[in-house]
């Protein structure tokens, strides 16, 4: 090859390795100054995590070396063989005729030029070489594509240096936030929001379910700051479509009165996450969160209950599920269980206005325990519960424990076969029952005669912590004490005896125990002839009152007799008047079955009245075998009888005879049977009423017996006392 083409050869190939070299660095410078504004302009705006940033750095790597690879190093690396240089030239300046590239080509066969014509060969190369020797070869390139990236490279450095000269402050701040600083950007406007917490890198805030949020932003206006016109909210809705709303000012902040402007926005019935971003000025909040999380509510509420020693009850676990009573003196723990985990629990007792202490279980964050006193009154605790996400119940859960307070026992007694008078003799018999919730401890009776002190005589057989005593020993006022061979109640004829039957329980709450009291029973004590003209008034009330009885039963036997037995005709002319008659009969049955069941219960209660008389008399210690069987067998028997038996039977066959008045049959068998059956009672209760006049008679006579006792022992006093005065006038004489 001919030096002059060969040197033209060898310069183009520098030239053109020079032209890429330029054209690749000015590609990477490029993408650095780009990649130093865009990183500039994200970490300005928002502030990205280190994370990010490091991610951020990756990319301008990979993207400057694709660049160094694409651009500068691939292109450098190439071969450029002098073949195509020649073509090079060939196509930029065509009046080298394939000069160049023949010579080119002729130069690389040099071992195969004896087959080529010599004098041709050097020709052509003579002609290319007188050519070239007029050419620059730069006009092979184009410049303006070199120039407009180089230009645009170094104008993006100029920039770089400009920010650097002009703005060190932001650009070291900006090369210490690419080094991974945590310090944010200083701005103009500083904002800041109220009850937000970092979870998992982000600005969270818990908020309960269906629940209402009220934001509340700070915009800074001290150190340099100031606040924005406005502060808006922005996110995306649940129908995809960001929205943007603004926030409401509140008042207006004066520098240096406030510290800060307020602004304020209600999220209303959250249901679900929300991410927002809050955008004010040149500063921006970015991937707020709103939780939803559920309320903490109890789930599970057990008192460990330990009852009063005098109660006798083993402890126990009650659960509660609203109201619970207790008895008074329960010391209770209540544990309750909550359905997530608690940070903090604060039990109320506004009646006391103070709080109990509670802890947290340190195995279960779920369940708080604490001591519960239940005193005389209703307590109620009102329980605030604060969980793990910050989040309260709506309303206090409300305990409501009511007390049971201790009741004094009840003694509901009454005085059985006793009157209102007894002897001193007398055997007092009570009948009823003395109970307590809890257990009896004692029963006795207090006395009293006159107006002396009350005395106290305890059972025999005391209940011994029973809930209930039915049969109660009587009081005999017979029984005398051991040692001094007296009477232990001491009565005597014409004194009032006072009987009260009292019972304590174990009650130890107190310095008393509780004591229940029966009514107050008030007897006069008197003789036993005395006593005997009492019963005797009630054995006579009780005869006019049973002859009243008879007299009545007697008008509604002789009622049955005015009845027609008779079938009504169906002859239309007596159709009226048989219906009256009917109508008629009707009535005197119905008040013939009414009159039968009134005095069926009056005949029991004059049986029992006769009953009541033996009674006094036995338990009185007055009674004679003769006189209780008169009364019993001759009187309260029969009576019961008549009662219980004969006059239920004739109720019986007056329904039988009113059903059959009713169904217009036949009255001959059911009339017949009444009247059979009324006679059967009349009879019965005539044998009765002449019991009664027979034991009057008794009575008058045992009544003149004791006049005339009576009379003899005032004339044996009368002469005792005749004999005295006598005696004493002798020895005065």
């Amino acid at each position: 090859m001919p030096k002059p083409v060969g040197r033209k050869v060898r310069l183009l190939r520098w030239l053109v390795r020079s032209y890429v070299f330029l054209d690749g660095i000015a590609s990477v410078v490029a993408v650095l100054c780009l990649a130093f504004w865009i990183g500039l302009a994200i970490d300005w705006t928002f502030e990205p995590a280190p994370q990010l940033r490091v991610g951020m750095w990756v990319a301008t790597v990979l993207a400057a070396s694709y660049v160094a690879v694409r651009y500068l190093l691939r292109p450098i690396g190439a071969k450029l063989s002098n073949k195509n240089l020649a073509l090079l030239l060939e196509r930029n300046f065509p009046e080298l005729d394939q000069s160049v590239i023949t010579t080119v080509e002729a130069a690389d066969r040099n071992s195969d030029r004896n087959s080529v014509n010599e004098t041709l060969l050097e020709n052509t190369g003579q002609q290319a070489a007188s050519v070239l020797r007029g050419k620059r070869l730069t006009d092979v390139f184009r410049f303006r594509p070199l120039l407009w990236k180089s230009g645009v490279a170094l104008a993006l450095v100029a920039s770089i240096a400009a920010f650097a000269s002009f703005q060190s402050e932001a650009f070291g701040f900006w090369i210490g936030r690419m080094q991974l600083g945590q310090q944010p950007w200083p701005r103009r406007v500083e904002l800041s929001v109220v009850g937000f917490s970092e979870a998992d890198g982000l600005p969270t805030v818990n908020v309960a379910r269906d629940d209402d949020f009220q934001l509340q932003v700070r915009a800074s206006i001290v150190d340099g700051h100031e606040a924005p016109d406005q502060v808006e909210i922005r996110y995306r809705g649940a129908d995809g479509r960001r929205t943007r709303v603004p926030l409401t000012r509140v008042g207006k902040a004066v520098p240096g009165r406030d510290d800060s402007q307020l602004f304020r926005y209600e999220f209303k019935n959250v249901a679900t996450d929300l991410s927002f971003d809050l955008v004010g000025g040149d500063d921006r909040l970015r991937n707020l969160q709103l939780r939803v999380v559920e309320r903490p509510q109890i789930v599970r509420v057990l008192l460990e209950c330990e009852f009063p020693a005098y109660l006798g009850r083993a402890p126990q676990t009650v659960p509660v599920s609203g109201r619970i009573e207790l008895p008074e003196g329960t010391t209770a723990l209540c544990r309750l269980g909550a359905n997530k985990s608690l940070e903090s629990i604060r039990v109320h007792d506004p009646a006391e206005q103070i709080d109990l202490s509670a802890q947290l279980n340190a195995s279960d964050d779920q369940e708080v325990t604490f001591q519960v006193k239940i005193d005389e009154v209703d307590r109620v605790l009102l329980v605030t519960m604060l969980d793990t996400d910050g989040v309260e119940n709506r309303e206090p859960y409300r305990l409501v424990i009511s007390a049971i307070p201790d009741q004094p026992p009840e003694v509901s007694v009454q005085l059985r076969g006793i009157g209102s008078a007894v002897t001193p003799q007398a055997r007092i018999p009570l009948a009823g029952s003395v109970t307590d919730e809890y257990g009896l401890q004692t029963i006795r009776f207090e006395y009293q005669v006159d107006e002396n002190p009350p005395a106290i005589r305890a059972l025999s057989n005391q209940p011994e912590g029973a809930r209930e005593i039915r049969d109660l020993e009587a009081l005999d006022l017979a029984v005398t004490d051991p040692t001094t061979k007296r009477s232990v109640v001491d009565v005597k004829p014409g004194q009032q005896l006072t009987l009260t039957v009292k019972a304590t329980d174990a009650y130890d709450l107190d310095d008393q125990p509780h004591t229940g009291s029966s009514q107050r029973f008030m007897l006069d004590v008197v003789t036993n002839s005395e006593l005997r003209a009492l019963l005797e008034k009630k054995e006579l009330a009780l005869r006019q009152r049973f002859e009243s009885i008879y007299e009545k039963m007697t008008g509604t036997r002789e009622l049955l007799d005015r009845l027609d037995a008779e079938v009504p005709t169906d002859d239309p002319t007596e159709a009226a008047d048989n219906q009256r008659l009917r109508e008629r009969d009707r009535l005197r049955v119905s008040g013939a079955l009414q009159n039968v069941v009134q005095l069926s219960y009056e005949t029991l209660g004059v049986a029992d009245g006769i009953e009541n008389i033996v009674g006094e008399l036995v338990n009185n210690r007055v009674d004679s075998e003769e006189l209780t069987e008169r009364l019993e067998e001759g009187i309260a028997d029969p009576l019961r009888e008549i009662g219980a038996e004969l006059m239920p039977q004739l109720e019986t066959t007056l329904q039988q005879l009113q059903a059959a008045l009713r169904e217009a049959d036949p009255l001959d068998e059911q009339l017949t049977a009444s009247k059979l059956q009324g006679d059967i009672v009349l009879e019965a209760m005539k044998r009765v009423l002449d019991r009664m006049l027979e034991l009057e008679s008794y009575n008058e006579l045992v009544e003149l017996l004791r006049g005339i006792i009576s009379d003899q022992q005032k004339l044996q006093e009368e002469t005792k006392q005749q004999r005295r005065a006598k005696l004493r006038s002798l020895l005065e004489d």
